[in-house]
């Protein structure tokens, strides 16, 4: 708003140019009010201005003097001139009343030279902006400078300018005609919209003077609040007995502050048993009066015995002396103080939560002890302001009073690094110029605490009133301390209070990349809304957008703020993202809480990989249904419904879906239910996906109780077709009130034991959502659709804790904070923690155990591991628990909980032991070594922070940032529930469900065993199986049974369901007799082998699990057996049972982790609770990257200690080991890091493990710096063809980075690894120690290939985790969505002349690789050739050739140059032919032609490119170095198909764009028409075959958009007779055509295909739906297989249709009469399609689509003309 009205005023006035300066010009307004300032002007008196344009700054400086008010304590000027050197024309002391200065403008000369701009800045700096040249910068007087040039400076102006700006001046820069902009942005202050001016030439001077003045003068009133003196309310609170010592140091300060009624005001108390206030902060007015007062006091009279109640002395001092009764300036802005002088320690323990409550509301707490008190005053403090009394205490406490704030980052945003954060902050007229003082204060706070920069956290500032305006955008400063300045100035204008505009200006110009967002970078992007009212638009639907856009938005309201609105505004979930304040005087009370919780957000959203964990948590859960229930009424808008669809599908990729797995189905309701989607319909993620994008909204009411009735038969329907129970889930979805009922129909569903949720959108009614959920933790409200992704998570996690848990037998002990800082209320609410922790958890003897200790100053165990083994009972203990009180000793508390996992104690070492430490402060002990020896046991910490937890500290104790947790306050916990549950079961299990094994049970059924005995193994079995995911491509089961015969029962091909499986062992039997385990273990050999369902070949895991109770027959022959099958590969698994030999168990295994034994057969039923780590171990997948290309990147700074370094040489070692180091295999390179970067040895160097291993083990560390940026941009060096790189023929590329440190060039990391991402390179970082996770994650570019520990000892609990992340298979995911099922044709020609050196070949090459791996190839998709050129050309394969990827990027890889001249005409003619049909073409669909090249063809391009474009082949160019920009355009034929390249480096950045290119389609969808398909129904065609015809019109009606207004579809069927199935008005959306289309069925005869078509002409007429009157494309679509019985009468009709306005296309299959459908479709052979099977019918849409594309927009067309 500032800058448009400087604008109008620069605009509107002209003051013209006088001829001599002795006329008055007319005079400017100047300045609103009287302001004072040292302005100096540096004028440019080069020779390019000229005697004339002088003149005109002569009468520009007259006129601004002119406006302002010149004093020796008003404003005072300076002004110099430079060229070649700087001159002094006058000083800042030299004229102090504007007579004489006038005098002296019109008189200094004009001294010609060049422009030394940089010079004359410095010149300033060291000449007029010090106390000798008059400036007041001491008094706190604004210091101003304003430049004026007219030309590039001939040095630099950068370093100058920053520190001009530095020593606190603000830099006004004023460009003349071809000043250079780029410099003048440097040398202004930021932002250039307020600073920087820009004007044609000398004579505009005059018309900017005005503005200008009204600038700087706004300028220099608000630098004058920013730099004057801040003052403060001191209140000393004394400990009375030892008043005394403490005379002398109060006396002292006193005399040396400033106090006044208007500078620093001071109280006094004393506090022993009670407080005695011995003056408030209004009772003295002046220094002398306090220091008398001071003088005067006598110590509080006390017994030796009395207590010191510190904890009653902060309560009385919060409530009472700083209130405005007691003299509290508060609420005008001074800065609160309360400093507490302490002598011991205090005798009553609740000092620590009112200690808490003062600094909460913006107090900061200072404290000073003398011998004893030390602990206290830690406990009390603000950090850092602790201190113990020494001799300079005076200069401590004033140092601490005086300094208005320090630039720093605080501890939570030291990590929270890389981010894009925009203030948005409301400048109404309500808020009064004291108030925007605060809002100024708080924001410069808030920015002060985070690392800005460029390459950091940028931040923008948007105001608004009325309107609203960027005063800063995200790329606007690059220095902090340039940024803090302007904020400190901040223009306040006034006016209304349009928030919901302002959210959407900031979506549309702040956060786009234009202005310096980094979203598409993957960085955060956060709002914070500041806000004082109500707003007078809405703001919901612009919020709602703002977040749907990727934006995390905080609100903060202030005084008249509405909630609904703050609520509406703010990210789910709104406890964590709205701030209250009830005034602006609070708002620094909220500074640190929203600091702390804006940065602890922004780490864990990027580092946290949330889907991951899901998914792993819920492959657990391997069979469920769950039905969608969403409301569909009148209230929803489309973009509510598109993030209801987009909820859906979030679940679909984290659950396996499939008919024997979890099924998913939707229904919707309004004023009645309607079920879209069956669980039955669809057997796949793909397909349900799209089915579920198909839903179309329709609108009307909300009767939810209704749909919830409807609800139930279909969970009774999906049970029965299952013919099994199995879990069960709705999930409930609705945006306002229900109309009817819902408690009764709710019930009615969980009677059923269906699991239900309620999510409650903006206007849905509580009690309405907890009577659907029956249970408030199944219940979610959130403000809008957009939060439906916040609560994902949340309904997943709890739908798969149950069976996530299951079987997880662990120790986990608690360890509670219980210190005297946690109130009453909040110590309930933790111990509700635990107790919904303990209740959602697997408690038993045999399952989990759990242990609780509280702690303060002391710890006190409430029971230990082996006390309680029922919920009840630990639920009962922790209600009873009481308080412990005192500090907060948590690293004690962690040394003493230690030993409880210990057996001595209770615990369980062998299995998995956790601790959850819950504290709401910063410890006063270290905790650092006791949690590094605790995780050192084994035992995994979760570290859960509250209020004034550190979150260092809880980094430090949980050793990872996945386990650690910082919550805004105890309120917090309740949304951890079930987050900390599933945590709890998932993180230390290397796998979940057995995914993928052939494993076959060969169980000893000799007559040594009882019946009961055998029902107790066939439950074994069935526990094995179900913890496995069963499919024919997932698990499958075999059984054998054996005693002295050996019979297969089922084999591994028998079963592919979980039912099938468990059903097949009920009746198994055998003859009993002795126990030949030998001869079964020979019998069981065959079964693995593929006729009998084993897949050892496809690299399945096989196992063989041998279950026996007795010794062996014939022992002997057990050796030569078990090692027959190991060396087969498989895996054997012994389990002995009661007399079993343990050393045959041995024997039979081969491996002791694969042998079990228990005593008895009950024990064997539980068994696979221990059987289950080893087996998951067995059937692990193998790595799948049988060939790979791996560089490490290894930091060997300094920073790292001796023994770590060889720590990380261990660990790379390890890592190599995992591979087969070989020349065909796994190739390895390796560098190192520190201040320089360390060649060690190249991909082609070694080709074994011993090697590699050797190398890296006699490794020297150098030391140095961390100069990480430096060495990504080496590293790519490695990643070269002439040093091993494979990348050309198709093998994955993978860098592995080690660091310890942040990089100290960290501004280069960003392009460095964007440019390895971009050539292909999996980039996986492994950060140790104090790392910076953000800058990590910029390098890896997602959190699943980002790693961090706390130290190096800690690398060997992620060793397997970062093992199976680089053996998952390179994933190049297609660029858009359009290259799915789009077919095509593609020919690269590629220069190959000798101009083309062997790097730059193969950086071509990869080039083409690039783009084929993110290309859909496939016989019936995108076919691909290749064409060389030089003088000759050379056909490396054409389009049909290939049609796999693997095999095409081997024969590109095998590729050898051409050489020779570069004739591009000659090429491009010879390459036409093969898009022909006889060489393989299809010239049906779309054809492209890539050419690259990198020179000037040696003959014409421009006559073949122009006939092969009239061929209908669309051209790209690309040219590299050389290559002729005019040739290039002759080429494509369109500057929108030339890409030109500096260098064959930059070529493969271009894959991506060129994917996307190649997609591109004319149409993707069929937007509106009207299409009716005439179907052949003839007894030559079957129902299976049917089906095809069915499935192919599916294809169509899914590619079109389909709606009442939109695309409309029919289906007539004909044999003998015609028949209209449905018509065109029918339906309007896809489900209910898709039904339809199932259920066709009608009478089969002969073929009469004629009549049919005379019969459909009717059905486009307007009264069955048609639209020709409205200009919509008429389509009919016949289907037929055979000659027409009626074939001479079809010329008549067909012509008919066309004769209509109707588009016929024909499709034959098999026996159709290719001249029959050419008449059908009028001789367009464009429309004529023909497959030779009903197989193929089904995907022909690819072929269809362009031609039916085509049909539908030409009519668009001929409506838009």
């Amino acid at each position: 708003m500032f800058s448009l009205k400087i604008l109008l005023l620069t605009l509107a006035l002209t003051v013209l140019p006088d001829a001599a300066l002795g006329t008055s010009p007319p005079g400017p307004v100047g300045c609103a009010r009287a302001i004072v300032a040292d302005i100096v002007f540096l004028v440019d008196g080069s020779t390019s201005i000229g005697t004339e344009d002088f003149h005109e700054v002569r009468v520009f400086l007259r006129n601004l003097i002119t406006g302002l008010d010149i004093g020796p304590d008003k404003v005072r000027i300076g002004l110099a001139q430079y060229s070649d050197e700087p001159h002094i024309e006058f000083l800042l002391k030299d004229h102090m009343d504007k007579t004489s200065m006038l005098a002296a403008v019109a008189n200094f000369p004009y001294r010609a030279g060049r422009t030394y701009t940089g010079k004359a800045i410095d010149f300033l700096v060291d000449q007029f902006f010090t106390e000798q040249a008059g400036s007041r910068a001491r008094q706190r007087v604004p210091q101003i400078a304003v430049i004026i040039t007219d030309g590039e400076s001939n040095d630099q102006v950068t370093k100058p300018a920053q520190r001009l700006r530095q020593h606190g001046v603000i830099v006004f820069g004023i460009g003349v005609g071809q000043a250079h902009m780029v410099e003048l942005e440097e040398i202004a202050n930021r932002p250039s919209s307020r600073f920087r001016f820009k004007i044609d030439n000398y004579q505009a001077l005059q018309r900017l003077t005005e503005g200008l003045l009204q600038t700087v003068c706004i300028s220099a009133d608000d630098q004058r609040n920013a730099l004057a003196e801040k003052f403060a309310d001191i209140v000393f609170l004394v400990d009375g007995a030892e008043f005394q010592q403490w005379r002398g140091i109060l006396t002292e300060l006193a005399n040396q502050l400033n106090i006044g009624a208007s500078a620093h005001r001071l109280s006094l108390a004393q506090y022993g048993q009670r407080v005695t206030l011995e003056f408030k902060l209004n009772t003295h007015q002046t220094k002398e009066e306090t220091m008398r007062a001071i003088a005067g006091l006598q110590p509080i009279r006390r017994q030796p015995s009395d207590p010191r109640n510190l904890g009653s002395a902060l309560r009385y001092t919060r409530n009472y002396l700083f209130t405005p009764g007691y003299g509290s300036r508060e609420d005008q802005g001074y800065r609160q103080f309360l400093v507490v002088l302490s002598g011991k320690n205090s005798d009553d323990w609740d000092f620590h939560r009112e200690s808490r409550l003062i600094r909460s509301s913006g107090i900061t707490v200072v404290g000073m002890s003398l011998r004893d008190g030390v602990q206290d005053t830690r406990s009390i403090a603000t950090a850092p302001y602790s201190f113990q009394y020494t001799s300079n205490a005076v200069s401590f406490l004033k140092a601490v009073i005086d300094t208005e704030e320090e630039n720093i980052v605080t501890g939570d945003c030291k990590g929270a690094k890389i981010a894009d954060i925009v203030f948005i902050i409301d400048d109404s007229g309500s808020i009064d110029t004291p108030e925007f003082q605060m809002v100024r204060n708080f924001l410069h706070s808030i920015v002060n605490g985070l690392d800005v920069s460029q390459s950091k956290v940028r931040v923008g500032i948007v105001m608004y009133n009325d309107n609203a305006e960027a005063q800063v955008y995200l790329n606007a400063f690059s220095h902090k301390n340039d940024l803090l300045n302007f904020i400190k100035i901040l223009p306040h204008v006034g006016g209304g209070t349009k928030t919901g505009a302002a959210l959407q200006f900031a979506r549309e110009n702040v956060f786009v990349k234009d202005h310096g967002s980094r979203k598409d970078q993957g960085i955060q992007q956060v709002a914070v809304v500041i806000t004082d009212g109500k707003s007078q638009d809405q703001v919901d639907t612009p919020a709602a957008n703002l977040r749907r856009a990727g934006v995390t938005v905080y609100s903060v309201g202030v005084k008249g703020a509405n909630q609904t609105q703050l609520t509406q505004m703010a990210s789910h979930p709104t406890d964590k993202h709205v701030f209250v304040v009830d005034s602006f005087s609070k708002l620094q009370s909220a500074q640190q809480s929203l600091q702390k919780t804006l940065c602890h957000n922004i780490i864990k959203e990027a580092t946290v990989d949330p889907r991951k964990r899901n998914k792993d948590g819920c492959s657990q859960t391997d069979e469920a249904d769950i039905f969608f229930l969403i409301d569909d009424s009148g209230s929803i808008e489309y973009k509510d419904f598109d993030d209801m669809q987009k909820f859906i599908i979030e679940f679909l990729t984290t659950f396996r879906v499939g008919p024997q797995h979890v099924r998913v189905g939707v229904a919707k309701y309004s004023d009645s239910p309607n079920l879209e989607i069956d669980v039955t319909d669809h057997s796949d993620s793909k397909t349900l996906e799209k089915a579920v994008k198909a839903i179309e909204r329709k609108g009307g009411g909300t009767e939810t109780g209704k749909a919830l009735t409807f609800m139930g038969p279909l969970f009774t329907r999906a049970e029965q077709s299952r013919g099994h129970k199995v879990p069960q889930f709705l999930v409930v979805i609705t945006d306002g009130k229900s109309t009817d009922k819902v408690k009764i129909p709710a019930e009615t569903l969980r009677a059923q034991e269906i699991t239900v949720y309620a999510i409650g959108v903006r206007g849905a009614i509580e009690a309405q959502l907890l009577e659907i959920a029956g249970d408030p933790d199944k219940k979610y409200s959130i403000n809008n659709f957009d939060a439906l992704k916040s609560i994902k998570d949340d309904i997943i996690r709890d739908i798969c804790s149950k069976e996530a848990c299951k079987d997880v037998p662990s120790d986990l002990i608690i360890l509670i904070d219980s210190s005297g800082s946690i109130a009453e209320d909040d110590y309930t609410k933790m111990k509700s923690f635990m107790r919904s922790v303990i209740s959602k958890s697997d408690i038993g003897e045999n399952n989990i155990h759990v242990g609780v200790m509280q702690f303060g100053s002391s710890q006190r165990l409430e029971f230990p591991l082996n006390r309680h083994y029922s919920k009840e009972a630990l639920l009962t203990a922790i209600s009873d628990m009481q308080q412990v009180a005192g500090g907060t000793h948590t690293g004690g508390a962690i040394s003493s909980v230690s030993q409880y996992f210990d057996a001595a104690y209770g615990g369980r070492p062998g299995i998995r032991q956790r601790l959850i430490v819950i504290t709401d402060g910063e410890s006063q002990d270290v905790v650092r070594g006791p949690a590094a020896a605790l995780r050192e046991k084994g035992v995994l910490i979760y570290a859960i922070g509250v209020d004034d937890a550190n979150s260092n500290q809880l980094l430090e104790i949980s050793g990872s940032p996945d386990r650690m947790y910082s919550e805004r306050d105890v309120n917090s916990l309740k949304g951890l529930e079930s987050k900390i549950t599933n945590e709890l079961c998932d993180p230390g299990r290397e796998c979940k469900k057995i995914e993928q094994a052939d494993i076959i049970f060969l169980v000893d059924f000799s007559k040594s065993i009882t019946d009961t005995e055998f029902e107790s193994m066939q439950k074994y079995i069935k526990s094995v199986v179900d913890q496995s995911a069963v499919g024919k491509d997932l698990t499958r089961f075999g059984v054998i049974l054996y005693s002295t015969d050996i019979k297969s029962i089922f084999s591994l091909k028998d079963y592919d369901s979980k039912k099938e499986v468990i059903e097949a062992m009920k009746g198994m039997t055998i003859k009993r007799g002795d126990t030949h385990t030998g001869e079964a273990l020979k019998y069981s050999l065959d079964y693995f082998n593929s006729q009998w369902g084993g897949r050892k070949s496809l690299n399945v895991p096989q196992i063989l699990m041998v279950i026996t109770d007795g010794e062996a027959t014939n022992p002997w022959i057990l050796e030569e057996q078990s090692r027959a099958l190991r060396d087969n590969g498989i895996d054997v698994f012994s389990i002995g049972v009661k007399e079993a030999n343990q050393a045959e168990l041995k024997t039979i295994a081969g491996d002791k982790s694969r042998v079990f034994y228990v005593s008895d057969f009950d024990a064997l039923e539980t068994l696979y609770k221990m059987v289950g780590p080893a087996l998951c171990k067995s059937t692990k997948k193998r790595c799948q990257k049988k060939k790979a290309d791996l560089v490490f990147l290894l930091d060997q700074s300094t920073s790292i200690v001796p023994d770590d370094y060889k720590l990380m040489k261990d660990f790379t070692i390890d890592l190599v080991n995992t591979f087969s180091v070989s020349e065909d295999d796994t190739r390895i390179g390796l560098a190192r890091f520190s201040t320089g970067f360390r060649d060690e040895f190249y991909l082609d160097r070694f080709h074994t493990n011993e090697a590699v291993n050797d190398y890296i083990s006699n490794l020297m560390q150098k030391g140095g710096d961390t100069h990480l940026g430096d060495a990504l941009k080496r590293i790519k060096e490695y990643f070269q063809a002439s040093r091993g790189d494979r990348k050309s023929s198709g093998v994955s590329q993978n860098l592995v980075i080690i660091t310890d440190g942040e990089a100290q060039d960290s501004w280069l990391i960003e392009d460095a690894a964007n440019h390895l991402r971009s050539i292909g390179i999996q980039i996986f970082v492994i950060g140790i120690g104090n790392i910076h996770d953000l800058e990590l994650l910029q390098i890896a570019g997602t959190p699943k290939r980002l790693f961090t520990v706390l130290d190096f000892k800690s690398l060997e609990n992620i060793k397997e985790q970062v093992i199976d992340t680089i053996c998952e298979p390179d994933v190049y995911p297609l660029d858009c969505l359009a290259c799915m099922d789009v077919p095509s044709d593609l020919i690269f020609l590629t220069d190959s002349s000798g101009s083309i050196d062997a790097n730059e070949y193969m950086k071509m090459k990869n080039f083409l690789i690039s783009v084929i791996r993110k290309s859909d190839i496939g016989k019936n998709n995108i076919h691909v050739g290749v064409m060389q050129f030089g003088s000759s050309q050379q056909l490396e394969f054409p389009l049909s050739l290939i049609y796999s990827k693997e095999d095409m990027l081997k024969a590109i890889s095998d590729m050898q140059q051409v050489a020779g001249s570069t004739h591009t005409g000659g090429a491009i003619s010879s390459v036409s032919q093969y898009f022909d049909a006889a060489y393989g073409g299809r010239p049906g669909i779309r054809q492209r032609l890539i050419v690259i090249t990198d020179g000037e063809s040696q003959d014409v391009v421009q006559g073949p490119a122009a006939a092969l474009r009239e061929k209908g082949v669309l051209i790209y160019a690309i040219g590299v170095g050389d290559a002729n920009s005019n040739q290039l355009l002759e080429i494509s034929g369109s500057p929108d198909r030339i890409y030109s390249q500096t260098d064959f480096d930059t070529l493969v950045a271009l894959d991506s764009k060129i994917a996307n290119e190649l997609c591109e389609t004319e149409c993707k969808k069929i937007e509106q028409a009207d299409i009716i398909f005439l179907v052949d129904f003839s007894k030559s065609i079957s129902r299976a075959e049917f089906g095809s015809m069915e499935k192919y019109m599916m294809s169509v009606v899914d590619q079109a958009t389909v709606g009442k207004d939109l695309t409309r579809f029919g289906v007539i069927l004909f044999s003998d007779e015609p028949t209209s199935v449905f018509s065109l008005k029918q339906y309007d959306n896809k489900i209910d055509i898709f039904r339809a289309i199932s259920a066709l069925q009608g009478r089969q005869g002969d073929t009469y295909t004629g009549k049919a078509l005379q019969y459909s002409l009717e059905y486009f007429k307007s009264q069955w739906g048609g639209r020709k009157s409205d200009n919509v494309p008429q389509i009919l679509m016949v289907i037929t297989d055979g000659e027409a019985t009626d074939r001479f009468s079809l010329e008549e009709p067909s012509k008919a249709l066309r004769d209509n306005g109707i588009d016929v296309f024909s499709i034959g299959v098999k026996g159709a009469n290719q001249a029959e459908l050419e008449t059908i479709a009028g001789q367009e052979k464009s429309r004529v399609f023909f497959v030779s099977d009903f197989n193929a019918l089904e995907t022909l849409y690819k072929m269809v689509g362009p031609a039916l594309c085509k049909s539908t927009k030409k009519r668009k067309i001929q409506k838009l003309s």
